[in-house]
């Protein structure tokens, strides 16, 4: 009697009736017949679509930076390892701006749901593949991108499948050229500080940090991350302490109770005042979604760009939804409310109202001062937990920064 596992899967590949092509190849091979040119049969084990697409920011390096993520699904009933992936002018298959391969593949390809880290998708897997690169001038940002991936089966691409897809025996990988977009020309929006003073530190900010840049979310039935460019903006005194005193008490933090300044002129479309501050030292647990925010407001600065800011104290919001704002305007005061550690301020630009549901949308600052950067991600932590100074280093470009982003552990100090 016939397998009847075999036969599911030889009609599965009879109905597929799809021929895969090795390099990205656009001419059917194996199809039986004439096509014309222009027509394309390629069998692609994992599929891919953007959770966003990749808009280019000027960062405080001086370069242009994408950041985004393709969703991948295993949508054959073998199990693949990726080998590689690689991001390619789509014009010029030649020109690579970053390759992932060996052990830089499963940090950055998580299986949903999880988060977990894996450079391999089993039948019907899907995973979250996180992209940053930068470009050294805006004249090197690409028109159109592609994505290269080498793939193969553990163990070896089984006979049958290469069959299948006109190979010969012992073929030990895949390629496929898949998820092709334009980049839009679009220039990120320039904004206002959204803060004043000195020595104010970018926490988790773009683009390899992952607290805010793989905060993804099933909401409104998609994937989405509205905090892709988001900055926790942490306040040091003089002696680089983020806090002196009782870690437990807000007062002890110097970024609690400073003014937060409306980015740009637009209307208030969010205003939210009635959370009680957290002790400070800890995430609140239990917390529901709707409060994870804290105080906060969403400002519309128009053309499809809006303003969130949270955290906030209590009874310090100064404005409310239908007012119209101007650039420095205070609208509220800095604090310790909804999913927060110590005070700070949680501050990104998105493209829509929903402060969970919308996309995170790069964003420029119209001027600061650039003077040094904290030492490393594990001694921000262990000042933040401590109040011992931050170990600083020093930044190739210091001094004032007109229109672009502060990248993550940037210090900086807005005009007063």
């Amino acid at each position: 009697m016939r397998n009847p596992i075999t036969g599911l899967l030889v009609l599965f590949l009879l109905i597929a009736g799809a021929v895969f092509h090795i390099g990205g190849c656009h001419n059917s091979n194996g199809s039986g017949g004439d096509m014309p040119e222009d027509v394309q049969n390629e069998f692609t084990p994992i599929v891919s679509s953007f959770v966003t697409i990749p808009r280019p920011v000027l960062g405080s390096d001086g370069k242009y930076h994408m950041t985004y993520e393709l969703q991948l699904t295993n949508a054959n009933m073998l199990t693949w390892l990726i080998n590689s992936v690689e991001v390619l002018n789509a014009d010029d298959h030649n020109q690579v701006f970053v390759k992932f391969s060996g052990e830089t593949v499963a940090p950055n390809n998580q299986i949903t749901p999880g988060r977990i880290p894996s450079d391999t998708l089993a039948r019907s897997e899907t995973s979250l593949f996180y992209i940053t690169f930068s470009v050294d001038s805006l004249d090197d940002v690409p028109q159109k991108i592609a994505h290269r991936f080498n793939i193969t089966v553990p163990g070896g691409i089984p006979d049958g499948f290469l069959s299948f897809l006109s190979l010969p025996p012992g073929t030990p990988a895949l390629v496929q050229i898949i998820a092709e977009t334009q980049v839009p020309s679009i220039v990120a929006v320039n904004t206002g500080p959204p803060l004043r003073g000195t020595k104010w530190i970018a926490a988790d900010g773009c683009c390899t940090s992952e607290h805010h840049v793989r905060a993804v979310l099933p909401i409104n039935g998609k994937l989405v991350i509205s905090q892709r460019f988001a900055v926790d903006w942490e306040k040091m005194n003089d002696e680089n302490r983020i806090f002196v005193g009782d870690p437990q008490d807000v007062h002890s933090y110097f970024a609690y109770g400073e003014d937060v300044l409306a980015v740009g002129e637009g209307r208030v479309v969010v205003a939210v005042d009635k959370y009680e501050d957290q002790i400070p030292g800890a995430f609140p647990v239990g917390i529901p979604l709707e409060e994870a925010d804290g105080n906060h407001v969403v400002i519309d600065l128009g053309n499809g760009n809006f303003a969130f800011y949270a955290h906030l104290i209590k009874d310090s919001v100064a404005v409310k939804v239908g007012d119209f704002v101007t650039r420095g305007q205070v609208i509220g005061l800095l604090g310790n409310t909804g999913n927060s550690l110590v005070p700070h301020l949680h501050f990104h630009m998105m493209s829509g109202p929903s402060t969970f549901g919308s996309d995170g949308i790069p964003y420029m600052i119209y001027e600061y001062e650039l003077i040094e950067q904290a030492e490393s991600i594990e001694a921000f932590n262990e000042a933040e937990a401590t109040g011992n100074p931050l170990p600083t280093i020093p930044v190739d470009n210091p001094g004032i920064h007109k229109d672009d982003l502060p990248l993550d552990l940037s210090i900086v100090n807005f005009a007063q």
